[in-house]
């Protein structure tokens, strides 16, 4: 999993960071499952015909506009190869919910499969919570998603959509404002480095923070510094599974212009260069990520390394690369790390060429070491790189190696 962290302008982000995929469930659901089972079939084939009037007649008494949106976004991010499979109860209604909902209310857990027609190649596969009520015959709909299962924004939120040939922008309750011309801008800087990408750029912005862990089945609070994060729509680590980038827009829309632009295209690279199913050591991943955003972008050196050369200037130079653990998001000094990271692909790039940078990263993604690359790749040790890595970085901050 990747992630960008906002230190100053730069982000980073920490792509062993796991999210685990869906679980496996057992049970039969009792009574409910048949009665649930029709209701999904029923806003499946709603869904899948554009019966918009169909998906709201399967809404529970005040839930027509949850239902309408479900209807209203499926058609506009194109929801391909829809399934939904009720597999069991879910977690008993809180107090507040079965007061709401009436006292025969219940949450179903559900197999959801969908994909993005035209630009996710696989479907997304997971499990959801799906709230229901009885009714005649099936069971009415009254709310998708919980805090404990993965909650696509689709079914949570009613979306703005912007979607081209190579993208496609979803957010959630709220125009698309300026999120367009990012993902525009980050496609085309993108390309200034690795011309052969084209895209798929998925970019979807949930409205609240909650929504974000939702998306993500992730502990409240654990992407509150985040600005945005780059993995798969189910958590599943298989490649080819749907990728997207999901943005904290608490902390994202706090950024000026420069600093967006440099989230998102950090982020595109992480998509361009299929990081979320690479191993690699984070430097790398993280530096050259920082690489392509900033090669283009016009930003002063004294800005985008603001943090590590006074650091160095006031600690010394570090003793070697960063390693995963620096990198952490828990660590300390992060900001000043992912510049570490950056420089680092910066000087390989300055001592080799952009072509040999991009040559090295391509034969780490494939598998190799980082050390058997030095050699293969650039003619040279990591030991040997290292040293004029720490030379150059003396030389940026002014101070004696």
């Amino acid at each position: 999993m990747v992630l960008a962290l906002v230190a100053g302008l730069l982000t980073g982000c920490d792509h062993e960071t796991e999210i685990a995929p869906p679980r496996a469930s057992t049970g039969s659901g009792g009574d409910h499952s048949e009665v649930a089972q029709v209701a999904l079939d029923r806003l499946v084939r709603a869904v899948r015909t554009g019966d918009r009037s169909a998906a709201v007649a399967l809404a529970a008494p005040g839930s027509r506009d949850v239902l309408g949106w479900v209807a209203d976004n499926a058609a506009s991010l194109r929801v391909d190869e829809l399934s939904l499979r009720y597999v069991d109860d879910g977690k008993p209604l809180t107090a507040s919910e079965q007061a709401d909902l009436g006292k025969g209310a219940w949450r179903g857990t559900v197999q959801l499969g969908y994909r993005y027609a035209g630009l996710d190649t696989s479907p997304a596969r997971l499990e959801t919570s799906v709230v229901f009520q009885p009714g005649s015959g099936a069971a009415r709909i009254a709310s998708f998603g919980s805090a404990d299962e993965r909650s696509p924004l689709w079914l949570v939120d009613r979306l703005s959509v912007v979607r081209t040939a190579h993208s496609l922008v979803a957010v959630a309750g709220s125009s698309v404002g300026r999120y367009a011309v990012l993902v525009a801008r980050a496609l085309r800087q993108v390309r200034l480095v690795l011309p052969r990408w084209t895209g798929p750029l998925v970019v979807e912005v949930p409205r609240t923070r909650a929504q974000l862990d939702a998306a993500l089945q992730a502990q409240p609070g654990q992407y509150d510094n985040i600005a945005a994060v780059t993995t798969t729509a189910d958590g599943s680590l298989v490649p080819g599974s749907p990728v997207r980038v999901f943005v904290n827009a608490d902390v994202f829309d706090r950024l000026k212009a420069r600093g967006a632009q440099v989230v998102m295209s950090h982020e595109a690279t992480h998509v361009a260069t299929k990081a979320t199913f690479a191993s690699m050591p984070t430097w790398l991943l993280e530096g050259f990520a920082d690489y392509v955003a900033l090669a283009h972008a016009g930003v002063p050196l004294k800005v985008a390394a603001g943090q590590i050369l006074p650091q160095i200037r006031k600690d010394g130079l570090p003793s070697g690369l960063p390693t995963s653990q620096d990198l952490d998001p828990t660590a300390t000094g992060l900001g000043a790390t992912y510049e570490e990271a950056w420089l680092t692909c910066r000087y390989l790039a300055q001592e080799y060429g952009e072509a040999g940078l991009i040559r090295f990263y391509d034969k780490v993604s494939a598998g190799a070491s980082a050390q058997a690359s030095f050699r293969s790749e650039l003619g040279t040790t990591q030991r040997a790189f290292v040293a004029g890595w720490r030379q150059d970085l003396a030389r940026l901050a002014g101070v004696a190696r």
